[in-house]
């Protein structure tokens, strides 16, 4: 198809649009389309007088060339129609257009809602945004490196050393420029391994290695010289006036420990060295005083209740002198912080999370005080040891001071307390003198028990062997122990003693004999006060033993009342076991009397051998033996006496009912009634 140039200049000369946009010529030949030279020329000749702006007649020119192309396309839409089925293949072609542009706008928003949620990941695929990425990483990095090359603490590098530590402005002038030395460093140390290639770092690392060398020399010189004079001085003054003198220096003591661990190690030598001789020389001379109280020869001599005063005043010295020693050290030598692991800004730190790092932390803490007071433990051994040898319980008095000291914690031997939350290494101290204490009183102890058969040899060289001796010192042991102990928290050890030694002196006992006295009284006399001296203690402990204790008593007196008092009316018991056997051979007791040698005749012989005054006067012959026999300290001469009355009633009670059951028409009885038997008793017991 081709369209008529002629009719399309036409159409612009007559002021419209031309029907169809399409100026170039169809040949159905060859399919090339050539423009028409006439009709582009007119297009571009053809102006509106009022076009005198170029860009408003391109804006014509361009809303015409639009309506043109929707010309054309219309035109070749009709074409293709009016030829058949290649309009329908257009139009499909045109439909399956459309459904890939949609396709293709869906994908496009998938993109960039993928976009939106990483906004710079499109930039970084181009040169142009690597390139301001690039450019703002530099400008970042050249910032930080400009400000640690010039930072302003650190200007003045060459005059740190000669900064005065006197005084408080000076000191906190230096502590400024040595944290800003350390951060400075600490921030390279971390920085790329990259940077260093620059000569201005290397040259900037020299200097800040020469300024840290400075003035952590000129540091330790001036500390080191403040703890020599500090020591010197303490031999005249006290012996903490140190610690707020030297408190000001703890930050740069710090920075030694994280810049200069060499400086900070021998300042703390010094520290150690100079200060442990004057805790010692202290020590000693308290304990000096404390032995000279203690002397026997000191007028006057402390009441019991306070014997072991001067102990205790050393004690609470030392306490006092440890605590505030571990508060100060852990201050002051950070022994509680870990001060390589802090971060840059200078805060203190915990050493770590959790129960490691208090390990760790607790043991440079004891070792730090274990060498400070080397001698502290051996001082307080050797004045324990003088304190067991003032009288027979000096070793408990040395253990119960000691002990409430350690159990307890109280007064200035707390347990918890230190900044650290650390336990208090005077206490620690204190527990081996306590052991060293607990020794003493068990060697005390054992001593007594060792003691025990010489107690028995003795006993066997007086006239009566009586109570012995170890039963009564038990006795002063008990009542001295539960004084000394009643506030020490030493119980345990005390039942112990207790037991081992009521055990072995029941044993003791069991083994005693006298030449002139009977061994069922001494083992009567004895269990029996070593009874009352186990009841009078209340303790849990020994239930066992003074059940034992009284059992083995009952059977002392049983059977000395048995072998002493015997039958006093012996024929007349004779008399009546012979009865008994006939009655035990089948004769009945009615007919017994018709036997010759038991007839009511024979009785009556019998009875006439016991009148009353005799009996009285075998009772004085028996109350003089036993009274011969036991002690007056001993107590039970009443007890026997009573035991004997009561066996001799119960002997009399038996005859008499012999003689009613087997002579019932005698009329016969014994010379004395139960009554006179009482009266009796009584009268020679109060005779005597």
């Amino acid at each position: 198809m081709k369209f008529d140039e002629s009719v399309l200049q036409k159409e612009w000369e007559n002021g419209r649009e031309p029907a169809c946009a399409d100026v170039t010529q169809w040949s159905s030949g060859s399919g090339e389309a050539t423009p028409s030279d006439a009709a582009l020329g007119a297009l571009l000749e053809d102006a509106e007088p009022s076009d005198d702006d170029a860009e408003r007649r391109v804006r014509r020119l361009g809303s015409r060339l639009a309506r043109l192309d929707a010309l054309n396309v219309g035109g070749m839409l009709s074409a293709a129609t009016e030829s058949g089925g290649a309009g329908a293949a257009l139009a499909q072609r045109l439909e399956d257009g459309l459904g890939a542009g949609a396709a293709l706008s869906q994908r496009l928003r998938r993109y960039d809602a993928l976009v939106r949620a990483a906004p710079t990941a499109p930039h970084a695929r181009t040169d142009a945004a690597r390139a301001d990425r690039n450019a703002r990483v530099l400008l970042a990095e050249l910032s930080e490196l400009y400000n640690w090359l010039d930072a302003p603490p650190l200007r003045d590098l060459d005059s740190l050393a000669e900064v005065s530590l006197t005084s408080a402005e000076g000191r906190e002038r230096a502590l400024a420029a040595g944290e800003a030395l350390r951060a400075a460093l600490r921030a390279e140390a971390s920085a790329p391994a990259s940077r260093r290639r620059l000569a201005a770092v290397r040259e900037r690392l020299r200097r800040l290695a020469r300024a840290k060398d400075q003035l952590a020399a000129a540091l330790a010189r001036h500390l080191n010289n403040a703890l020599i004079h500090l020591g010197n001085e303490a031999a005249h003054d006290s012996a903490h006036r140190h610690h707020p003198e030297l408190l000001p220096y703890a930050p740069f003591m710090r920075w030694l420990k994280d810049m200069d661990e060499k400086a900070f190690d021998a300042l703390a030598k010094v520290y150690v060295s100079t200060w442990s001789r004057v805790y010692e020389r202290e020590v000693r001379a308290a304990c000096d005083v404390a032995r000279a109280a203690l002397a026997p020869a000191s007028p006057p001599p402390p009441p019991p209740e306070r014997a072991d005063e001067p102990l205790d005043n050393v004690l609470t010295l030392v306490e006092n002198l440890c605590n505030a020693e571990q508060d100060f050290c852990v201050q002051f030598f950070f022994l509680d912080i870990d001060v390589k692991g802090e971060g840059s800004d200078g805060e203190r730190s915990e050493r770590s999370e959790g129960e490691a790092g208090r390990v760790r932390a607790g043991a440079d803490t004891r070792r730090f005080m274990a060498e400070l007071f080397p001698a502290l433990e051996p001082d307080l051994v050797a004045l324990v040891a003088h304190q067991e040898r003032q009288g027979p319980y000096g070793a408990m008095r040395a253990l119960a001071c000691v002990g409430r000291r350690v159990l307890c914690g109280s007064g200035a031997g707390a347990a918890l307390g230190t900044p650290g939350g650390e336990a208090r290494w005077a206490r620690a101290a204190l527990a081996g003198v306590a052991v060293a204490a607990k020794r003493g009183a068990d060697r005390a102890v054992a001593e007594r028990l060792s003691a025990l058969p010489d107690a028995v040899k003795q006993a066997a060289k007086k006239p009566k062997c009586g109570i012995l001796s170890f039963v009564s010192e038990l006795e002063q042991l008990s009542s001295a122990c539960e004084a000394i102990f009643a506030a020490s928290g030493r119980r345990a050890d005390l039942d112990r003693w207790y037991v081992s030694l009521a055990g072995a002196m029941m044993q003791a006992i069991q083994h005693a004999t006298h030449p002139r006295t009977p061994r069922a009284v001494v083992h009567l006399e004895n269990y029996h006060r070593l009874h009352a001296a186990l009841c009078s203690l209340r303790v849990g402990a020994l239930e066992a033993l003074r059940r034992e204790c009284k059992a083995r008593y009952s059977d002392a007196l049983r059977s000395y009342v048995t072998q002493y008092f015997g039958r006093p009316l012996e024929k007349l018991t004779q008399f009546f076991e012979g009865v008994a056997e006939a009655v035990a051979q089948g004769v009945r007791e009615d007919e017994v009397c018709y036997r010759a040698a038991f007839s009511k005749h024979e009785l009556r012989r019998v009875l006439a051998m016991y009148p009353a005054h005799e009996v009285r006067k075998s009772l004085h012959r028996l109350y003089r033996t036993v009274e011969k026999h036991l002690s007056e300290e001993g107590g039970l001469l009443q007890v026997v006496w009573r035991a004997m009355q009561e066996e001799f009633i119960a002997q009399h009670v038996a005859l008499q009912a012999r003689i009613a059951s087997c002579y019932p028409a005698a009329g016969l009885s014994l010379p004395l009634t139960t009554q006179h038997i009482l009266d009796a008793f009584s009268d020679i017991a109060r005779e005597h």
